[in-house]
């Protein structure tokens, strides 16, 4: 299958960055930056039908030991709060995809929340132009039932010379 005829059957392939993250309560108001105001991230998805994410908060802080790999063991004697703090700023996973329509099955298989793997996130998603909308159903958060939305810009390819 050629690269255009893909692209047609599957418009979600390639690489996205992230844009914004916001979170919508059930009253309709709107939670803008539940990731800051600058988050960092990538989605991919590929032809094959794997996709992985990862994303975080642009500012976040550096631990307070020079720790390079979570392999260090020096990373078990950072105050709990910075270790929390990393965590809660942090998301990645990836798996298998499947595509219905305007909506995405994420597979996961591996997660930094282990409660993840295993299961199934549905995303429905809306494309305009360069960019793609990957929205949640409501998700109990804290007690709350809350729509998260990422908003994605579509990566162009770098030409190698």
């Amino acid at each position: 299958m050629s690269d255009l005829s893909a692209a047609q059957t599957n418009p979600l392939l390639g690489t996205w960055r992230l844009i914004s993250a916001i979170a919508i309560n059930p009253d309709g108001t709107v939670i803008p930056q539940v990731y800051g105001p600058n988050p960092i991230g990538y989605i991919t998805y590929t032809a094959e039908g794997r996709m992985m994410v990862v994303f975080s908060k642009s500012d976040r802080p550096p631990f307070s030991e020079d720790i390079r790999t979570p392999f260090s063991k020096n990373i078990c004697s950072l105050p709990t709060e910075e270790c929390v703090q990393a965590f809660s700023t942090f998301n990645a996973y990836a798996g298998t995809y499947t595509l219905n329509g305007n909506t995405v099955t994420h597979h996961v298989e591996v997660a930094s929340i282990p409660n993840r793997i295993g299961k199934d996130l549905v995303r429905t998603f809306m494309l305009n132009g360069n960019r793609v909308t990957l929205r949640t159903p409501p998700t109990n958060t804290d007690g709350v039932l809350k729509v998260f939305e990422l908003l994605w810009e579509r990566v162009e390819h770098a030409v190698s010379k």
